[in-house]
């Protein structure tokens, strides 16, 4: 049936294949077109595995699919709908090394001492205060 399928197994048990050909079966029987499936993984070496298996099965290119990661299409999907979420159409994701060079370049900006201000802790906070809400 065209519903939702969740996958949870452990490694080498054949996640991937079970959605590859979950993938082409909604293509092939289902007639649904590959960029209106999302199948979503935690790695990006697991994600360009299954866009390789699925590009392989279907003889189709895998460009502009719906396989990625958790990550990476939810920086597709705020990459398309910026102005929804009220980005700026240029805006960036920090990861957490550039997170802590942007608060030591605050804090030396700002003339602070580090070791009142350790960055680390302020980077702890500021994150703790975000998952708050």
């Amino acid at each position: 049936p065209r519903t939702n399928l969740l996958v949870l197994a452990g490694a080498g048990s054949g996640k991937t294949r079970v959605l590859v050909h979950r993938f082409a079966w909604l293509m092939s029987v289902e007639n649904c077109s590959p960029y209106s499936i999302m199948a979503v993984t935690f790695t990006n070496k697991a994600a360009a595995e299954m866009r390789h298996r699925i590009g392989q099965l279907m003889g189709t290119s895998q460009g502009g699919m719906w396989v990625g990661t958790f990550h990476g299409l939810a920086h597709r999907l705020l990459r398309a709908h910026h102005m929804d979420a009220n980005l700026p159409q240029d805006f960036q994701i920090l990861d957490s090394e550039d997170q802590l060079r942007l608060l030591k370049r605050l804090i030396k900006a700002m003339n602070l001492d580090e070791k009142q201000w350790p960055p680390r802790q302020a980077m702890w906070y500021i994150n703790s205060q975000k998952d708050e809400g």
